[in-house]
């Protein structure tokens, strides 16, 4: 049969009141639970000088004191005694352990070192540390990369058909892979916007396995999609008449994908407008989007007694498309705009990769790992690896979390994860055990517990 249990909000009422010197502090918090179906209370006497456990989450269906892991949604433990007290522990399901994850790349927990010296692949490298770990060993490979500083100086001689603004574009070309690079547009001379400029490359991300000579480019449409091509003039589809001659410049035209682009619009008085051309490209506009600029915003333009909305889509009036992509940088298909081949400077020896190999014993979360630059190639310094989290596998010591709890006082929780005193680096584990020590003497012990049905994690 269908579940007869209604879901319901479970609250959870705050309040601090104090007086001093004759002013009442009164604080209130409430906290919400939406959808609860689960709810567990229950007192238990702990005798003295004994560790009972609460509250098990280590499980996947519910039992006695058992519910699922990760499914805590609010806690609360109280000390029901008037004198002894309580020590709360809370638990997590795994630990780090002291040994290596044996494969695991450590580049993600690169300090600094390991550049210069000759590219090459290291096995079996025997590492100092920090800490008090001992045997760990590595395979390090190093290779050649792009280098940061210096800037890269590109020559600009046709244009960009790029929008202004700032670009990660990846790099194609020479003997490497993986490299990319920041280009920043913007206006032209006289900060002319139907003009876009670039002067310089920056590496951002350095790759590896290129080398002097490697000529690098910047592929079509990594300066932004869907310009509009400067001075081409727009398909008008509806065109009021206007009282005046003028010229408007840099008018904003703004489409449900489109923007950052201008046009010039040009009247004859006593005619029909004469023409809509793109003064700044924009970017992400597409093919037959409309435009419409009403009649009041014309006439707040300058055009005079304006006979009504001014409309045009995105093509040619010839037929041809007005959209493009920016164009390729580079030695080839970039005509004029070229980037310089790399030169040594562009270019260092930078370890690439460092897989452990050996994973010893006795090691911690933000031990730092030290090989010696001999070991490497005769780099430059030492390179140094700081110990995270993702260095370990789960099958280590557990972290746990102690709290005395008073005489008559309560511990609240709304979290199903655990860290703690004894914290070993497993940062958002599930809680596997909620457990209660009475310190002094016996105690009763109530616990409120809110959870989900099943597991929610």
């Amino acid at each position: 049969m269908a579940s007869t249990v209604t879901p319901s909000e479970f609250k959870v009422f705050i309040k601090e009141d104090h007086v001093i010197n004759g002013i009442r502090t009164v604080n209130e918090n409430l906290y919400r639970i939406p959808n609860v179906t689960n709810y567990d209370r229950r007192i238990v006497t702990v005798p003295a000088d004994t560790n009972v456990d609460l509250i098990n989450t280590n499980g996947l269906i519910p039992g006695p004191a058992l519910f699922p892991s990760y499914s805590i949604a609010y806690g609360r433990i109280t000390n029901m005694d008037d004198a002894n007290r309580l020590a709360v522990t809370f638990t997590s399901s795994n630990g780090e352990s002291e040994t290596g994850n044996i494969g695991n790349d450590l580049s993600g927990s690169y300090v600094s070192g390991g550049t210069g010296g000759t590219a090459g692949t290291f096995t079996n490298i025997p590492t100092t540390t920090s800490g008090n770990g001992s045997g760990m060993t590595l395979q390090i490979k190093t290779d050649e990369t792009l280098k940061s500083d210096p800037l890269i100086t590109i020559t600009q001689n046709v244009p960009t058909l790029a929008a202004i603004g700032s670009y990660i574009t990846p790099l194609t070309g020479g003997t490497g892979t993986g490299a990319t690079g920041s280009i920043t547009v913007t206006a032209g001379a006289g900060n002319d916007a139907s003009a876009p400029a670039y002067t310089q490359l920056e590496f951002v991300t350095s790759g590896s396995g290129y080398s002097i000579g490697d000529q690098l480019s910047v592929p079509a449409g990594a300066l932004s999609n869907g310009n509009l091509i400067t001075s081409t003039l727009l398909n008008l589809t509806q065109i009021p008449t206007t009282s005046n001659s003028i010229t408007v410049t840099n008018v904003p035209i703004v489409t449900t994908t489109g923007q950052g682009a201008t046009v010039n619009i040009v009247s004859s008085a006593g005619n029909p407008i004469v023409s809509v051309a793109t003064s700044a490209v924009g970017k992400e506009y597409q093919a037959d989007q409309e435009v419409v600029l009403s009649e009041a915003t014309l006439e707040g333009l300058g055009f005079e007694t304006v006979s009504g909305d001014l409309k045009f889509t995105i093509r040619a009036n010839g037929g041809g498309t007005a959209l493009a992509t920016s164009i390729v940088i580079g030695a080839a298909g970039g005509g004029n705009n070229s980037i310089p081949v790399l030169a040594g400077g562009n270019l260092e020896v930078r370890p690439v990769e460092a897989t452990i190999q050996t994973g010893g014993n006795g090691y911690g979360v933000g031990d730092t790992l030290t090989v010696a630059k001999a070991l490497i190639g005769n780099s430059t310094n030492d390179l140094s690896y700081k110990l995270s989290t993702n260095d370990f596998s789960l099958t280590g010591t557990k972290s746990y979390w102690t709290m005395e709890c008073l005489p008559t006082s309560s511990i609240m929780f709304s979290s199903p994860n655990c860290s703690g005193s004894k914290f070993n680096g497993i940062f958002e584990q599930d809680i596997e055990f909620i457990s209660v020590y009475a310190l002094t003497g016996s105690v009763d012990v109530e616990y409120v517990l809110v959870n989900a049905p099943v597991a929610t994690n």
